[in-house]
């Protein structure tokens, strides 16, 4: 080498370049990119590997799942960001963390989006991030708006960071669960519950939804319980098609959302007034849901799969091969009862049940309109209405009288019985005593433990007419 010219070094050195350039060509080259239109969100594209493409390491990515894109949609700029800042990410993720924080006591809303965009770019597969911020956007951010409809846009905000965080990790449940979890909870359980499932159905904005919908966040035009229940019907498909469990709660618990989702939307019908046949259709498809599709998912267990809904003669198939073991049965009835008690699954078996007989429907819509009566000041016509839908409630009761404990019929019982009271007070300037007869006696005299915390419940109707589940 030390007799060769300069120039000749030169060449001997490129020459080396190339052919070093030749194994990184062959094992390091990227995947060829293919476009195509996007199933994810309107007006974007989203940009797919294709398959078996690129350098032998990047086929071995692909085919053992290994690399970013196998987890979800890629955004380019990502990888950008990693890249400029070197060994610096986890400096630039912490400060920004705490930018975002001091941001949102400071109320300075747009430079807090921002800021979590930064940081789902330099943590795009951390899931704790998308769980927090979405968390954070659609229950602490929207409680500091004062209108309803501001509250309402960043729920939904929160809403979309979860999809979009989806979009990002499509092979994780638990964002598709997170995602159903805020449509059905936040939009329709909070204090704005009235409002928020209204505009869930018909926006406020009508400039930028002229048809009345958003169609990123209910493109089919549902009820919010109902969208919630693809959401979680989703993710249950996601944690069997990836084969990826969730990282949310037990799976028994997990799997039965789709179901308690339909049960959600037929209570807040009956939350709204509506007893007819919409109401007992809906409890019809909750008990369907809840008995014959829930009920017959198989759950793994020490001794084996079980499934909720089972009678002793099924137990004995589930079964070691040795038949002769009576205490076998006893095993397997023991871990079912173990999982129904864990989901409360008899309780919303009986309950989806009952709500769906003409008979209940009647005791609910009697103290429901007994209740509007009230507060429209018709109080002779709100005593007899709350009497008859009380013989109702009680005729139930004596049917099923498994639904005495339950807490959901202690309230509702009590609750009618304040508001009855307080209509004969006015009218007679009297209540009944403990010693004379009238509706439903047994379960007042027996919960004046809870009379107290049922006084501001009904206080607080007597204010806003607001009912809560």
């Amino acid at each position: 080498m030390s007799n060769l010219t300069a120039f000749q070094r030169k060449l001997v050195y490129v020459g080396g370049i190339l052919l070093l350039l030749v194994p990184i060509v062959l094992l390091g080259s990227p995947p060829d990119a293919n476009q195509e239109p996007s199933r994810k969100r309107p007006g974007e594209t989203e940009v797919r590997v294709k398959a078996g493409s690129g350098g032998l390491l990047s086929r071995l990515r692909q085919q053992h799942e290994l690399g970013e894109v196998s987890l979800g949609d890629v955004d380019p700029t990502s990888s950008t960001m990693n890249l400029l800042l070197l060994g610096f990410r986890g400096m630039a993720t912490s400060r920004l963390w705490m930018d975002a924080q001091d941001q949102q006591k400071r109320k300075e809303w747009a430079e807090l989006d921002s800021t979590i965009k930064s940081i789902v770019l330099l943590q795009p597969h951390f899931l704790k991030v998308w769980h927090f911020q979405g968390w954070n956007l659609a229950y602490n951010v929207s409680a500091e708006w004062d209108a309803v409809a501001d509250r309402y846009y960043w729920v939904k905000h929160g809403v979309k960071f979860y999809m979009e965080g989806k979009d990002r990790n499509e092979k994780f449940p638990d964002l598709y669960w997170y995602t159903g979890d805020t449509l059905g909870k936040k939009i329709g359980r909070s204090d704005e519950w009235k409002q928020f499932r209204e505009f869930f159905r018909n926006e406020p904005d009508k400039e930028q939804f002229p048809n009345g919908f958003d169609p990123e966040v209910n493109p089919d035009k549902k009820d919010n319980y109902l969208a919630a229940r693809d959401w979680f019907l989703k993710a249950n498909d996601a944690a069997d098609q990836y084969n990826n469990r969730q990282r949310i709660m037990a799976e028994p618990l997990f799997r039965f959302y789709p179901a308690r989702a339909k049960i959600d939307y037929a209570l807040a019908l009956q939350r709204e007034g509506n007893f007819g046949e919409e109401s007992r259709a809906a409890w019809e498809e909750a008990f369907d849901e809840w008995a014959n599709k829930y009920g017959r998912e198989e759950f793994d267990c020490p001794i084996g799969r079980v499934y909720m809904e089972v009678t002793e003669e099924e137990a004995q198939q589930f079964q070691a091969a040795d038949q002769d073991k009576p205490e076998e049965n006893l095993k397997t009835l023991h871990w079912v009862s173990r999982y129904q008690d864990m989901c409360n699954y008899r309780y919303w078996r009986t309950r989806c049940k009952i709500e769906g007989e003409s008979d209940m429907a009647a005791a609910h819509r009697a103290l429901f309109e007994a209740e509007e009566l009230y507060r429209s000041a018709d109080f002779d016509t709100a005593i007899s209405t709350y009497v008859d839908g009380m013989k109702k409630y009680e005729a139930m009761l004596e049917k099923y009288p498994d639904l005495k404990d339950d807490d959901n019929t202690i309230e509702e019982v009590m609750i009618a019985q304040l508001f009855w009271r307080d209509a004969l007070r006015i009218v007679e300037g009297a209540e009944p005593s403990d010693e004379e007869d009238f509706p439903l006696k047994d379960m007042w005299i027996k919960h004046q433990n809870r009379k107290p915390m049922l006084l501001e419940e009904f206080q607080r109707r007597q204010r806003t007419g607001g009912r809560t589940i």
